[in-house]
């Protein structure tokens, strides 16, 4: 958490950090490179995956500039998801009400709300939620609420979160919000220089994994 929130405050660009321009990216300074490159689900596009948490107030703040950056992907890209759990039960609930909501093909349009819903209309907190309650709020969508939470404890929502957990610690990430390109590439607000940084050091490393 103390990480999450260094990285907030760098991120923002409220203290000193580099604005570079594409080429000037440094690896170990900007992105850092991941050893052993990590497999990627998105076929032939190159993959950029955000790791993030609803229980996490940054990636709330930084949602804005996330969904730009996804509407401005180049055409041979494609945005992913990816909860964070970090051993916190408030992570937990949400990682597995994400993965539920994706397999009840929920998940993108009620992404931005659910921020909403925790953060500006408080009907859920982030210390101690309970998958009732955030089945409750994806009624809304069309899903029952004991259809939600009965999906919620199946087999297949039970593997990928622990897969998830494996996935996050072969990308050493250990804060959030953190941004995988090609499985080969970390970085965050902090290291790109403030979070508007973002858009162009992923789009550099788009290219630089396209051969561009």
């Amino acid at each position: 958490m103390f990480r999450t929130l260094s990285s907030l405050i760098l991120g923002l660009g409220l203290v000193a950090g580099a604005h570079a321009q594409s080429g000037e990216w440094v690896a170990g300074k900007h992105y850092f490179v991941i050893e052993p490159p990590q497999a990627t689900t998105t076929g032939d596009k190159v993959e950029v995956v955000e790791v993030f948490s609803y229980a996490c107030p940054h990636c709330n703040e930084v949602a804005p500039i996330v969904e730009n950056i996804k509407k401005n992907l180049p055409s041979n890209a494609q945005f992913v998801l990816l909860p964070a759990q970090f051993g916190f039960d408030a992570w937990k609930v949400y990682a597995r009400a994400y993965y539920t909501a994706q397999a009840l093909g929920i998940a993108d349009k009620a992404h931005t709300d659910l921020f909403r819903a925790i953060y500006v209309d408080r009907k859920l907190d982030t210390r101690a939620p309970k998958i009732e309650d955030v089945a409750a709020f994806y009624t809304k969508y069309g899903v029952k609420a004991e259809d939600f939470v009965a999906t919620s404890k199946s087999f297949a929502i039970e593997a990928r979160l622990k897969r998830n957990d494996t996935v996050i610690k072969a990308y050493g990430v250990d804060g959030t919000p953190a941004f995988i390109v090609a499985g080969k590439y970390r970085l965050s607000g902090q290291s790109a220089g403030g979070y508007n940084q973002l858009e162009p050091l992923i789009k550099h490393l788009i290219a630089k994994e396209s051969g561009g």
